[in-house]
């Protein structure tokens, strides 16, 4: 296998030269030109009889690689009228000694010509493998790219998870809070899950990150059996890089987790508005539900969720908070620099 691309590569810089680009006409008709009178010359001075066409062949076919067939065609009329007058007898003279005079010239011009159309030829596929080799490296460094961020992602979400668990593992007294931290753990496993499947195309980070988000958030809904909850999302905010969509995401997906556990429990129906906005020189990020609101006891004690989307907000070098709102139920808001938009290595 190596042998064979060894092979290939070597042969590629060839290709690539026959591939090349041509001279224009003009330059072409002038490389013809010296291309005959040099075939011409060497012809002159060999003045071996029976061969009157010998040299004409490597100038056609010099002409035809570098500049076309158009100027090839032009050395090629030259080249037969030339060895016609010249070279065969009667010489210097455009008379034709029959058939052998006739037979010979006409070969030259079929051959030559052959020459000139097979080049061509030669050329189209060479451009087309050189086209084609660009895309196939293209296409290369596009997978290196995704794997490098497919990678980066995963030993991202890992350490969140790994993060999460120690929270969660430092709160536990009894019996009783390691089960409810297992399930949360589950729970949030699947959150990271569903984060991943939505956001795995780079583009969601832009123009689609509005639907990213409202998928994420039903499949998250349904996944607990709350199909009952109706999700709005807006974004008014320029285009995220992955790494901060995906904190943004992970935020979204905790503060709904956090609503329906907390705010919507005992309640038949719910909404959730989330929305991202661009203000200032900042972003500002909301989920807000028409739940029961924060007790004091919430407001005294963050909750583990708080915690951890305290965290990603760090990560995104913003801040979090968590209120009531007038009308009643709780707003997640987390404000982070604009900056954060171009955020494209590991946080």
């Amino acid at each position: 296998m190596s042998r064979q691309a060894g092979t290939t590569a070597a042969s590629m810089p060839l290709i690539t030269k026959l591939a090349g680009p041509r001279r224009g006409l003009a330059g072409g008709l002038a490389l013809g030109a010296a291309a005959f009178g040099a075939a011409f010359g060497l012809r002159w001075l060999l003045g071996i009889e029976g061969v009157p066409f010998a040299t004409f062949f490597l100038a056609i076919f010099v002409t035809a690689v570098f500049a076309g067939w158009r100027p090839a065609a032009a050395v090629l009329a030259a080249s037969a009228v030339a060895a016609w007058y010249f070279f065969l007898p009667p010489y210097h003279s455009f008379e034709l000694a029959w058939p052998q005079g006739a037979i010979a010239l006409g070969l030259f011009v079929l051959v030559a010509g052959g020459q000139i159309g097979l080049i061509e030829i030669l050329h189209a596929a060479a451009a087309q493998l050189v086209t084609a080799r660009q895309d196939i490296e293209k296409l290369l460094a596009h997978e290196r790219h995704l794997y490098h961020e497919l990678q980066h992602r995963v030993a991202n979400s890992i350490q969140s998870l790994a993060s999460i668990l120690s929270i969660q593992s430092a709160r536990i007294t009894d019996m009783a809070d390691a089960e409810a931290a297992l399930a949360e753990a589950v729970q949030r496993l699947h959150g990271v899950a569903t984060v991943h499947r939505r956001l795995h195309d780079p583009e969601l980070g832009g123009e689609q990150l509005a639907e990213a988000l409202d998928a994420l958030t039903l499949d998250l809904l349904r996944s607990v059996g709350r199909d009952d909850i109706a999700v709005q999302v807006l974004v008014q905010a320029p285009p995220l890089g992955h790494n901060p969509a995906t904190l943004v995401a992970m935020i979204v997906a905790e503060a709904v987790m956090n609503s329906v556990k907390h705010g919507f429990a005992g309640r038949p129906a719910g909404r959730l508005a989330i929305a991202l906005r661009h203000l200032g020189g900042e972003l500002c990020l909301t989920v807000r539900d028409d739940g029961h609101g924060l007790s004091g006891a919430t407001q005294d004690r963050p909750r583990l969720g708080t915690t951890i989307m305290d965290g990603f907000a760090q990560r995104l070098g913003g801040s979090f908070r968590l209120e009531n709102v007038p009308d009643g139920g709780a707003c997640v808001i987390v404000n982070f620099p604009s900056s954060a938009t171009r955020m494209d290595g590991p946080r």
